[in-house]
């Protein structure tokens, strides 16, 4: 992208916002800046850069559409469909003594919170009463991590869930709003974590990177995968969104699970 205004959006993205753009592809940044530039009524980036220089608060919003993340309890039900399966082996394997997860990237918490209402269901089922869980929810934005950590969320992110599932583990605060109850919330760790600069969590059996990778460039991609292929126990899973795919070295260090639902294990590299 060669328009000179767009290049000091891209700048000023990274200098007053703090967010590393040269990790991002052009074209996510494009999608996104276009979003702002539709809702601000700017015809072309000229007019968006000098719309930012007048209107500071502007930056704000500009940030939360880069950083925005669709969020409901187990969007996707046949991803999830089959990691209830792959939770049901370690829950009812009374050689496992405990599930360590990691929830790369966790946004608002509910991904994390709803792997922990699965898990808890399945202990129930299977009168599984020891099984130790720590699920580690990270994310860069120190913000939604204070939200997720209360865990309070409105009516419709529930649209996957049943209703006595919703009634059994999240209290109703009003006609639109529930909250996490402690059981859960006790089974989730919040961290602010930078996947690119800092190392990975270790010993866990199951990492999620879900929607995210897809917008850093290949080589970063790259060393991400293999981060989380060090993160993982032997035969842990990695999960990745439907549109994100390994590649590189990384092909050799797992194999699929379940290709379709982007669901991978870890395999021994020599």
């Amino acid at each position: 992208m060669d328009d000179m205004y767009f290049k000091r959006i891209k700048r000023d993205i990274g200098t007053k916002l703090k967010i590393q753009v040269d990790q991002y592809k052009d074209t996510y940044i494009l999608r996104r800046v276009s979003v702002r530039m539709r809702l601000c009524k700017c015809k072309d980036f000229k007019e968006y850069y000098e719309y930012l220089t007048k209107n500071p608060s502007e930056y704000e919003k500009l940030e939360n559409t880069l950083t925005v993340n669709v969020t409901e309890f187990w969007r996707d039900r046949t991803v999830y469909n089959e990691l209830r399966n792959v939770f049901e082996k370690m829950v009812t394997d009374r050689t496992v003594r405990s599930i360590r997860i990691w929830s790369a990237g966790c946004s608002s918490g509910e991904e994390p919170y709803g792997l922990a209402v699965m898990i808890k269901e399945l202990m129930e089922k299977h009168n599984q009463k020891f099984l130790r869980v720590l699920i580690t929810a990270t994310d860069l934005d120190k913000e939604i991590l204070e939200r997720a950590k209360e865990g309070t969320y409105i009516s419709k992110q529930f649209k996957n869930m049943d209703q006595d599932v919703i009634d059994k583990y999240f209290d109703k605060l009003n006609d639109k709003e529930y909250q996490i109850k402690k059981e859960i919330k006790r089974m989730v760790q919040f961290k602010k974590h930078d996947l690119i600069k800092e190392g990975p969590m270790k010993d866990m059996n199951m990492v999620l990177c879900r929607n995210v990778i897809i917008y850093f460039e290949k080589d970063i991609q790259e060393k991400l995968f293999m981060k989380f292929h060090e993160a993982l126990n032997d035969g842990g899973y990695l999960v990745l969104g439907k549109t994100e795919m390994l590649h590189g070295d990384s092909r050799n260090a797992f194999k699929p699970s379940n290709h379709r639902e982007r669901i991978y294990q870890k395999l021994k590299i020599n």
